[in-house]
């Protein structure tokens, strides 16, 4: 079964070098008279009422079309798919080896993933944040998403004669590293990229004296624990960090360049994250076996039902409109 999750983002316009002016999302025109509607959602529909059909220039590897959109209010879901082409593949039967297709080099397997946008209101009607973030969230499969392709088209369509502006759209941050890992069953490996693998002769990272290390190409060391244990050291490492209010950038070697975590939960489910940032980008991993799929993915009605309940852990419930509703998409 494929690995389906769903990755909300925060999207946000501000005057350029000064995020502190943010845009409101439902009164561009107040900002700039350049934007061609004044509303967001008025310009994404008219974004995706040009991508319907047309896939990208030969020029570029990964394709992005809207199959199918709904607009509710202050809300739209719909599918994108996408897919890469510029290589011949073989398709075989995974059952009895044969090839079925030949894929050309014109040719792009089109991948059908949901998402969905929606300006959060407040319950008394009025944009929430004075209506200067949208909440966007996007389908995963295995590690295929289109969040780069949908933040390009954006920024080329929606903000096209528009200057003077930045646009960010940044995963969700909620979810803190020290409690990640003090929650984690089970610490499965430590990757510690750095400027230069440290050598016999010179003095270790504090974190890597002592332990049996492999190197991976040039600059990475990776750390597993031997006979399929755990980093218990690193769950107390994070406990002692959060009672000192302090975390683990503060602890390794000036050479390090990255240091990540893989964590397991019970049923075998991983999830690897940078403990060299304070918090973690908020994700909601899929469980296909308690969820109606269709051809081998989950369904867009189940993925709508999960949204709302992403949508609705990440708003404030008491001052936040509810994000309801079932799928108006069918593909």
């Amino acid at each position: 079964m494929p690995s389906e999750k769903l990755v909300p983002y925060s999207f946000e316009i501000y005057e350029q070098r000064n995020p502190d002016n943010g845009y409101n999302l439902t009164q561009l025109h107040a900002h700039d008279t350049a934007f061609d509607e004044n509303h967001i959602l008025d310009l994404m529909e008219n974004l995706f009422s040009k991508q319907d059909s047309n896939l990208e220039p030969s020029s570029n590897d990964k394709t992005f079309v809207i199959e199918e959109y709904h607009r509710d209010g202050n809300l739209i879901e719909g599918i994108v798919s996408t897919g890469y082409h510029g290589y011949e593949a073989e398709i075989r039967d995974v059952e009895s080896g044969d090839m079925t297709h030949l894929k050309g080099e014109d040719e792009a397997e089109q991948m059908p993933l949901y998402f969905l946008i929606c300006l959060p209101h407040t319950r008394d009607g009025k944009p929430y944040d004075n209506g200067q973030t949208a909440l966007i969230i996007l389908h995963q499969v295995n590690r295929i998403g289109v969040k780069g392709k949908l933040k390009k088209h954006i920024e080329q369509t929606c903000l096209s004669g528009v200057s003077d502006y930045t646009m960010k759209m940044d995963p969700v941050t909620t979810e803190d590293v020290l409690e990640k890992v003090i929650g984690a069953d089970r610490i499965a490996k430590l990757d510690i990229n750095v400027r230069k693998i440290p050598g016999d002769d010179e003095k270790r990272m504090e974190l890597v004296k002592g332990l049996r290390t492999e190197e991976v190409g040039t600059r990475s060391v990776v750390l597993r624990p031997e006979h399929g244990g755990s980093f218990e050291w690193v769950k107390s490492k994070a406990a002692s960090l959060k009672d000192t209010n302090k975390h683990f950038g503060t602890i390794v070697s000036d050479d390090v360049e990255n240091f990540t975590v893989t964590i397991q939960k019970d049923g075998g489910r991983s999830e690897t994250f940078s403990l060299l940032n304070e918090e973690v980008a908020m994700r909601k991993d899929l469980d296909s076996e308690k969820l109606r799929t269709e051809a081998g993915l989950i369904t867009a009605r189940s993925l709508r039902n999960e949204s709302n309940d992403l949508a609705n852990d990440i708003l404030d419930q008491q001052i936040v409109e509810p994000v309801t509703g079932s799928a108006n998409v069918e593909k």
